[in-house]
């Protein structure tokens, strides 16, 4: 039955993983199929004690609790948890975790130019890097400097320093945070080379946009109406199941559903079901309750997204903060109509 899926949801182009925002964010040559199933299980490693304990390390948690506690009482937020993430998510990328681009030259301060995708030191590959880009300076011969921009996936890694990245390593190590501050966390992957992450409402009852390159909360049209952004495929994975969430981040889904070219509808969602049924084999019956209701409550939301689309509220024209101009540009994300 897997294997019958996996061929039904297909293969992207080969060329499909370039210079772009992380490893984790845009399928190879295996599939959309094979990219769910490693999405779920890398929802494991935000559950390890020794990677929960390196994050409060990190957190300055009196500080995120003390604004959180400000934000409730301010009326600025729905709930406590709600304030947690705002104050979270605006420490992570003010004061935290820093967007790679442009990169400068370590020597002289100057300029880079990359110039080409290196192979990992023993050290790289350690911290999970399967791939270094490699900039060199571009001031002339009197400077040698070179910056390895080594794309880790271990967390521990990426927690040691410098502390940059693009929305792959963004998304990674903020879906730990979100973790270690007692939330539960959910690891949102775009098909369109973009990742960020979600958390649980317990006062809204449902899951809220986090975008940590961003420093975003609830903007759930940001890439869509915001960015210019056309969306195909939105995954949402948790310890505790996977969704199609791309409803809830597009405003018109009879256009998405054009877009949505990787396989059969029927294959993607029994792929997403027997995920989410293995994640909740084992726990109690009362639990599987409370996550049914949960998922009822999500799909009346998600019904419900071009409606909300429309409302004056709804985010309008504001293009992507993170990356440089031109690599923006490029990607069709500068909020340009």
């Amino acid at each position: 039955m897997i294997a019958l899926l996996v061929a039904s949801l297909g293969s992207a182009p080969a060329n499909a993983l370039n210079r772009g925002s992380g490893s984790s964010s845009v399928p190879t040559q295996h599939g959309l199929a094979q990219t769910m199933f490693r999405l779920d299980e890398q929802m494991d490693m935000y559950e390890r004690p020794d990677l929960l304990d390196a994050a409060l390390e990190e957190i300055p948690l009196q500080e995120l609790h003390a604004a959180a506690e400000a934000s409730v009482q301010a009326n600025d937020v729905p709930g406590y948890e709600d304030g947690l993430a705002n104050a979270l998510v605006k420490w992570f990328k003010k004061d935290y975790f820093k967007w790679v681009d442009p990169i400068k030259c370590p020597s002289c301060g100057g300029k880079t130019e990359y110039r080409e995708m290196g192979a990992p030191t023993a050290e790289e590959t350690q911290g999970g890097a399967g791939r270094v880009e490699v900039h060199a300076c571009a001031e002339g011969s009197n400077c040698s400097g070179v910056f390895r921009f080594a794309r880790f996936n271990d967390p521990k890694a990426l927690m040691k320093g410098p502390r940059v990245g693009r929305c792959g390593e963004f998304a990674n190590l903020f879906c730990l945070f979100i973790r270690a501050v007692g939330l539960r966390a959910r690891y949102v992957w775009n098909l369109e080379d973009h990742v960020w992450d979600e958390y649980f409402s317990p006062t809204l009852g449902r899951w809220i946009h986090l975008d940590p390159c961003e420093g975003a909360r609830d903007e759930p049209l940001l890439y869509d109406k915001g960015w210019g952004k056309k969306m195909s495929y939105v995954l949402a994975f948790a310890i505790d199941g996977a969704k199609d969430v791309t409803r809830g981040y597009v405003q018109d889904w009879n256009a998405t559903l054009t877009r949505r070219t990787r396989g059969s509808e029927e294959a993607l969602h029994q792929v997403l079901t027997d995920v989410t049924k293995r994640r909740r084999l084992g726990l109690p019956s009362s639990e599987v309750k409370r996550l049914e209701i949960e998922d009822q409550v999500e799909a009346k939301w998600l019904s419900e997204s071009e409606d909300r689309a429309k409302s004056p509220q709804a985010i309008d024209g504001q293009g992507r903060e993170s990356g440089t101009a031109d690599w923006k540009q490029e990607r069709g994300e500068d909020g340009a109509k």
